[in-house]
């Protein structure tokens, strides 16, 4: 992977730690249908679109190491194809090298 391609992964990385945090607080309100605002997982640091899913929405895709939810055309092919789109966000699935980087810096 090149450097410019680790450094793409490694943003999405990022938002995907925050989101993690962000549904670690929403599980304190114990489980509804309400929509929390979750960040762009894009590649792009300076994105600012926020995304509302559910925590069950959130979960379900995130069970996935290698997936990513993203604003509707924030996707990056170089890196990842669109494995599912939904109205307001799409869930992106890192290929290659990006795969790999996701399941090593995945938490779960």
């Amino acid at each position: 992977m090149d450097t410019r391609d680790r450094r793409l992964a490694e943003n999405e990385i990022l938002f995907r730690e925050i989101n993690d945090r962000i549904k670690t607080v929403a599980d304190t309100h114990g489980p509804d249908e309400h929509l929390y605002e979750f960040l762009c997982e894009c590649s792009n640091r300076d994105c600012t679109l926020r995304l509302e899913l559910t925590v069950a929405d959130y979960e379900r895709l995130r069970a996935d190491p290698l997936h990513f939810a993203v604003a509707v055309g924030h996707n990056l092919p170089e890196i990842e194809r669109v494995a599912e789109q939904n109205a307001g966000y799409w869930v992106v699935e890192k290929m290659g090298e990006a795969a790999d980087l996701a399941e090593e810096h995945d938490p779960r």
